[in-house]
């Protein structure tokens, strides 16, 4: 059993070298949801909602929050389809 656990943690420690485990998902500035037509108030939960995302990304990724609730905020409007958000949307995937 020792063995086994051994040859285990070897093999995590392999697959944890080759990962990034860094956010890569570009900054979507404000302006962006507001040149694609929506109000201040999307806007602004859109900020929230990707600033929610990262900070599950990153808790997921450092073994912690596995209750991932960034895109089941009570209260937001729902998030409409946009190219700029597929890059977040794979890091969190990819948590």
């Amino acid at each position: 059993l020792e063995v086994r656990c051994s040859s285990l943690e070897r093999s995590i420690q392999v697959l944890k070298k080759d990962v990034s485990w860094t956010y890569t998902a570009p900054d979507i500035p404000r302006s962006h949801w507001i040149e694609q037509g929506h109000d201040e108030e999307y806007a602004g939960n859109m900020e929230g909602c990707l600033r929610r995302i990262k900070e599950d990304v990153e808790d997921i990724r450092k073994g912690g929050n596995i209750d991932c609730t960034c895109l089941d905020f009570y209260g937001q409007m729902e998030v409409l389809h946009d190219d700029a958000l597929l890059p977040h949307f794979k890091e969190l995937a990819d948590a």
